[in-house]
């Protein structure tokens, strides 16, 4: 038998249905649509429905088949999730323990690592301000050495402009010029020493400090201030604190009182002997 003999053909084939049939399906899916916009179904529409209104309408075999095969894992999940759920817990409170612990273990890194941090920041403070301290000490004391070995041609230059102040007489053009020449030179000296830092001790006027000044002569007068310098011998410099050579100076000593005349001891009655005050003969 023939395959063509046992599933007979239509008569039409589908290029052959009619028009109007297309055309009344597409008319009844615009009725769809028309009552979807009156009643505002939506695809977020949910519709909830209740167990009993599920259990009043008949439904088939096999709709009531798959909404109890749904509903049956629902109804046993909590008996069969509650062990699971209780090693879940302790796991994930095992694990916050854990981070607790790895949390305080890097607190106390942190706090060590900033405490080096610290000590050591501070060791490199104090080592800065001792090598500081030691070569500003250095560049002093080499300052200090170098104006110690200018200082005797400073004083012959002072020498120089002293003795030519007590020269009497007019002065020729030329020894004016010489002298001009001088005291430029010793003002460009003493320029220098400022800007090294080397200053000359206040010594006239100023009470005597035997830290800055030398005392080599005194003397007596009762109108300047007893301790007080009244004349300086050779000038004194100095850098900051640090003394490059002493004032030598002169001190004003107040004159002394006139010591009151001296009494003469007043003189003692001799003592008698009360020893045997009766000379009594033995007969």
């Amino acid at each position: 038998m023939n395959s063509d003999d046992q599933i007979p053909m239509p008569d039409d084939s589908l290029e052959m249905i009619d028009a109007d049939d297309t055309a009344s399906v597409d008319d009844f899916i615009r009725e769809l649509e028309a009552k979807e916009k009156d009643l505002m179904i939506t695809a977020d529409l949910r519709i909830e429905v209740e167990d009993s209104d599920v259990q009043d309408i008949d439904l088939p075999e096999f709709i009531q088949s798959e909404l109890a095969a749904s509903m049956t894992p629902r109804s046993a999940a909590p008996s069969q999730a509650a062990p699971a759920t209780k090693a879940r817990n302790f796991e994930l409170e095992n694990e916050i323990s854990a981070l607790k612990v790895r949390v305080l273990e890097l607190k106390n890194e942190r706090n060590d690592i900033q405490e080096k941090s610290d000590r050591r920041l501070k060791d490199f403070e104090n080592f800065k301000y001792r090598m500081d301290r030691e070569r500003r000490g250095a560049f002093i004391d080499q300052i200090a050495n170098l104006a110690s070995q200018m200082l005797p041609v400073l004083d012959n230059l002072d020498r120089a402009l002293v003795s030519a102040d007590h020269i009497e007489g007019p002065k020729s053009p030329e020894f004016q010029q010489f002298f001009d020449g001088i005291v430029l030179v010793n003002q460009q000296v003493n320029d220098v020493f400022a800007h090294m830092g080397v200053q000359p001790i206040a010594t006239v006027g100023e009470p005597f400090d035997p830290n800055f000044h030398e005392a080599v002569a005194t003397e007596v007068r009762d109108d300047v201030p007893n301790n007080s310098i009244c004349q300086e011998m050779l000038r004194g410099y100095r850098i900051g604190n640090k003394v490059v050579r002493h004032s030598m100076v002169k001190v004003v000593v107040s004159p002394q009182p006139p010591a009151a005349p001296t009494q003469p001891a007043l003189s003692q009655p001799e003592d008698t002997d009360m020893s045997d005050p009766l000379d009594l003969d033995e007969s």
